[in-house]
């Protein structure tokens, strides 16, 4: 079924309908890349280098992060996690929605100023923006009401009257992507931010708004579809050739414009949220590297959830693979959790993964490394054995505890709702021969 928004197909005019691909096969992968393929024909993915890794102030600090919250993450990256690449100020920097190049009086200082100590540090300023919305007290919409869609009233349409209204300084009004001085303000915008500030890597959110349902739009004939792309390439081209992030982004209507997708919910520090944002994540793992890079959300290993449920989410970001930020005041994280973080983010972007059906063995190689995720989903305890056709070392990829030799049958236990990752390499030349796990497996740990 095609929704065409009421649109009329007037004489002597078409449309070109979705393509219908289709294919059969035994190895679920392979079908899945050449569905990427198929797809990339006409929405062909951008190259934008390795997956980032970084650093993220929503998480730890929400809508009240401060200029010194991000200069000291700062430092404790430089000095703890050197993996991490990207330092991003998530929204709370802005007055309002939409006044982007303003900065709030909670901040405590000039983003500018900030992102250019980033920048200094040799590492990437990374910013939040939500390009389509604006709140009714902002800048933006006070002098531009007219760049916004309308309603049937042909006045600008609250984005709460047809669906959400927006997280915080609601209801939202959105801007029309088919408004060619709204076009203009989002290349200049995104133009400003990257050649004057620096700003190497933008997080887009509430992307949504910009294909708003119910909306009238500057230019009758345009779908909601046409409405967002034609905005988003605005943006695109004023950022250039800055990393683009979307989050609450319609999927499809987003391919070949993104160079990163989060593909989940927002993760929060409990275990329902790990399982249910994991599900989601590695149910679109076949997008990864393939159209965009995939955004798992942050990595939370600060305090709250319990030993087994870090553990469960540390080994679900191994097995998804896409981008690793971090989630936490990293000047308050254990050095153990730091130590994980490090590991994360220094798992090569192209590794291989191959995963079982239940999504409870995860397979990643690259080189000679191998490692091995195992999540137990349930309410009891697990064993997902392990099979080695030769002599193989064993650690725990976390803390580098030494397992031992293993060959043939290996079986950790895990408890419920834990995760484990096993580090597998070559087995040295052995001074006494390697025991055989067949028969008997290793004492739980």
């Amino acid at each position: 079924m095609l929704d065409g928004e009421g649109r009329s197909i007037e004489p002597g005019t078409s449309w070109d309908l979705e393509e219908l691909w289709f294919d059969a096969g035994t190895e679920r992968d392979e079908l899945y890349g050449a569905l990427a393929k198929a797809i990339q024909a006409h929405h062909p993915r951008r190259e934008c280098g390795p997956a980032p890794t970084g650093w993220c102030s929503w998480e730890p600090f929400g809508p009240k992060v401060t200029a010194r919250d991000v200069t000291e993450n700062l430092a404790a990256i430089q000095k703890h996690v050197p993996a991490l690449r990207y330092v991003q100020i998530d929204d709370g920097y802005q007055p309002h929605m939409g006044d982007w190049l303003e900065t709030g009086p909670a901040f405590g200082g000039d983003v500018k100023k900030v992102l250019a100590e980033i920048d200094r540090a040799a590492l990437e300023p990374a910013l939040w923006v939500a390009p389509f919305i604006a709140d009714g007290e902002s800048k933006l919409f006070r002098e531009h009401p007219a760049w916004f869609v309308q309603g049937a009233d042909g006045k600008p349409l609250r984005s709460d009257t047809v669906g959400f209204g927006g997280w915080r300084l609601g209801p939202w009004y959105a801007l029309d992507g088919t408004h060619p001085d709204a076009q203009k303000h989002l290349e200049q915008l995104f133009r400003t931010l990257r050649e004057n500030w620096g700003v190497t890597y933008f997080k887009l959110d509430a992307l949504y708004w910009g294909a708003l349902p119910g909306a009238r739009f500057h230019d009758p004939s345009a779908t909601r579809v046409e409405a967002f792309r034609r905005g988003m390439e605005a943006i695109r081209r004023g950022a250039g050739d800055a990393f683009l992030l979307g989050c609450n982004h319609p999927l499809w209507p987003s391919l070949g414009l993104l160079d990163g997708s989060r593909t989940s919910m927002d993760v929060a520090r409990n275990y329902a949220s790990f399982a249910s944002t994991g599900r989601e994540n590695l149910l679109r793992r076949w997008m990864n590297g393939r159209l965009w890079w995939n955004d798992p959300d942050c990595a939370l290993l600060g305090p709250g959830p319990s030993e087994n449920e870090l553990a469960f989410h540390a080994a679900l970001l191994v097995a998804n693979g896409g981008m690793i930020l971090s989630g936490d005041d990293l000047r308050k994280l254990p050095a153990l959790q730091r130590e994980v973080l490090q590991r994360l983010a220094s798992i090569p972007s192209d590794a291989r993964r191959t995963w079982d059906d239940r999504l409870e063995h995860v397979k990643v190689t690259w080189g000679n490394v191998e490692l091995h995720a195992l999540l137990n989903w349930g309410e009891t305890p697990l064993a997902l054995p392990l099979h080695f056709d030769k002599t193989v070392h064993l650690s725990d990829a976390w803390t580098g505890k030494d397992l031992g030799p293993a060959r043939g049958r290996y079986t950790p236990p895990l408890a419920p709702h834990s995760g484990r990752v096993i580090e597998v390499r070559p087995a040295p030349s052995p001074s006494k021969p390697a025991r055989d796990t067949e028969k008997r497996d290793p004492p739980k740990q």
